[in-house]
């Protein structure tokens, strides 16, 4: 399923007509989702979309457009996020290391899972809890979700392919999908894996939403992905339909916010990840990329 991206040919793409670039890549990925929604309501009796996916794969922009194309098809849509079944951080287990507890599917509350969604299907309208994440509490009754007949619900979060969350949903009538970048980035020498590439996103978000510096995202990176191969990959060939997250021009994205950090001193070029494969590709500004496009999750407009 992986594939390989030569950066050559990005270069030759830019210099062709790099417009025309970056709306080709937009369509290819919307174009998944409309056949994912296609899929969908041929699916008998879809009430649920499990929305599964790892770290920075692009999960939040593709439940919001999947949504938005749903209903131009005349489906009403709900999209519910998992951790807001988070438990309250102070409740939780600690891991065996003594280290906190903040991916585990032992920090959920299915109770209170299985009773929002079951009265949700039974026609009621529910008010659902929200995770407040600024001070690790859950806020109970937050958000009311009114029942219509024929909704969809997306409910997104790395841990909603899991068996034991399935048991919570109050249906078995669901569509289970994975979202991810599934291309690699090639040099004549070098290969920056769809993991890699996770992380660059990562580090670059982290830095201008977070506050965080990219040695900071980068050491904590290895439980990021341990916790990605102990509780999502057992699942991810057990789905109905795989989206690509992968932008074939992101790379010149992420060298124009990389120059700029470098330059503000807030990152060396040594610390961000595969620097050499992207100081490669040529910058390209972020005032050609759409509105709607899924590069928005992880470079400021």
């Amino acid at each position: 399923m992986n594939k390989l991206i030569n950066v050559r040919n990005i270069r030759k793409q830019i210099d062709k007509d790099l417009n025309k670039f970056i709306l080709d890549t937009e369509s290819r990925y919307r174009g998944q989702l409309f056949t994912l929604a296609n899929k969908i309501l041929a699916k008998n009796n879809v009430k649920i979309v499990l929305l599964a996916g790892p770290s920075c794969a692009g999960k939040t922009t593709t439940a919001k457009l999947l949504k938005q194309i749903l209903e131009i098809k005349g489906r009403a849509v709900d999209v519910i996020s998992m951790d807001d079944f988070f438990i309250d951080l102070d409740k939780r287990k600690p891991l065996p290391n003594g280290k906190p507890d903040f991916d585990s599917p032992e920090i959920l509350d299915y109770e209170l899972m299985e009773s929002c969604f079951s009265r949700y299907f039974a026609g009621e309208d529910v008010y659902f809890p929200e995770y407040d994440f600024k001070n690790s509490k859950s806020i109970p009754n937050k958000n009311l979700h009114k029942y219509k007949f024929n909704t969809i619900i997306i409910f997104e979060g790395i841990h909603v392919l899991n068996p034991r969350l399935l048991k919570s949903l109050g249906t078995s009538n669901y569509f289970k999908l994975y979202v991810s970048p599934l291309k690699s980035f090639k040099t004549d020498n070098k290969v920056m894996s769809t993991k890699n590439l996770r992380l660059l996103r990562r580090v670059i978000r982290d830095i201008q939403r977070r506050n965080t510096p990219a040695e900071k995202t980068i050491q904590m990176w290895p439980e990021v992905t341990a916790v990605e191969e102990q509780y999502i990959e057992p699942y991810r060939t057990k789905v109905d339909y795989y989206v690509d997250t992968t932008q074939e021009y992101e790379l010149g994205v992420y060298k124009g916010e990389v120059e700029r950090f470098v330059a503000d001193g807030k990152i060396k070029p040594e610390e961000v990840p595969f620097y050499d494969i992207v100081e490669q590709v040529d910058e390209i500004s972020k005032d050609l990329i759409p509105d709607t496009s899924l590069m928005w999750e992880f470079v400021d407009k």
